[in-house]
């Protein structure tokens, strides 16, 4: 069977995201993206729609009507509803469901090779998370957390490891992973972490955990002035664990809310030398050399994109 893949996305992000996102799976394989634009009119059209291997979708009105939705519906819905009508689109290979700050790696070989290795029986592969964190300063490399056992998490992070909740595994997003799901199988639909089948039987799923050599890469939250844009929305749609959403709440009439937000920010999204320790210790962290801005710069020919 083949080991050809390609990558599906919803995206509705900055330029040099959306060119990070996009370079990266081309330059690990992908035959083909297609990438579903929330915003129609997103600029990063013009500039990828004229590479052969992307295929640029705006998400207009008239998209989402097709599907029976409007651009007002839960997001979360449209984005399975939407991913879920590309995977029916595939006749064969592998389907990617990713989101833009989610970058799939594989330590050893390449992304077909660790496809192709699969057995035939196999119907979709579930990729473990590793979450990224600002490393401490004069490290090169970037720094990621895995996910953690709730006692390793009161280890690493002491008192502040209740804010990180009791199903997150010591992670701020997902420690769930993304999957590879086979085309062509009937009655399937795409949600946000595996696929399913509409009479409910399961699917035939490999989980493949960061220590046996590939890892879905999460580069969630890293940079402050995008995390504060975003936390309104977060503190309302369920993107914070209860005692984190608690913790925001209670800072935020205070006089010197922007302090606190930056010193919890910091303590949420960043190691320093003793935590990084920490986690090396408990073996829960996984240190990489990747240059996402030389890739997308590469790829796309448009200068070094600023960070």
């Amino acid at each position: 069977m083949t080991s050809q893949w390609r990558v599906g996305a919803i995206l509705n992000e900055p330029l040099v995201d959306t060119l990070r996102f996009a370079a990266w799976y081309l330059e690990a394989g992908a035959s083909g993206l297609t990438l579903l634009f929330d915003n129609p009119d997103d600029p990063a059209q013009e500039v990828l729609a004229r590479h052969p291997s992307l295929t640029c979708i705006p998400c207009t009105t008239e998209f989402w009507s097709d599907l029976g939705l409007t651009p007002d519906t839960r997001f979360t819905k449209r984005q399975n509803m939407a991913l879920s009508w590309v995977y029916r689109s595939m006749p064969d290979g592998w389907l990617l469901n990713v989101d833009a700050d989610e970058f799939l790696y594989v330590n050893n070989g390449t992304i077909s090779g660790f496809l192709a290795a699969m057995p035939a029986a196999t119907e979709a592969v579930r990729v473990e998370t590793a979450e990224i964190v600002a490393a401490p300063a004069g490290l090169s490399g970037n720094v990621y957390r895995l996910p953690m056992e709730r006692d390793v998490a009161r280890r690493v992070y002491g008192d502040s490891a209740a804010l990180f909740g009791p199903r997150r595994k010591g992670l701020i997003g997902h420690p769930q992973g993304k999957s590879f799901v086979r085309c062509g199988l009937p009655g399937v639909s795409l949600r946000q972490h595996w696929a399913q089948r509409a009479d409910g039987s399961e699917i035939a799923e490999r989980y493949v955990p960061v220590r046996e050599g590939a890892a879905l890469l999460h580069h969630i939250g890293l940079d402050y002035d995008v995390w504060r844009a975003k936390l309104e929305w977060r503190l309302v749609s369920s993107g914070f664990t209860v005692p984190l959403t608690e913790r925001i709440r209670g800072m935020l009439d205070l006089p010197d809310a922007e302090e606190q937000l930056r010193a919890l920010h910091s303590d949420l999204h960043g190691v320093d030398a003793e935590r990084l320790d920490r986690l090396r210790a408990e073996g829960v962290s996984l240190e990489l050399a990747i240059d996402l801005d030389g890739t997308a710069a590469r790829r796309f020919e448009v200068g070094h994109p600023a960070a």
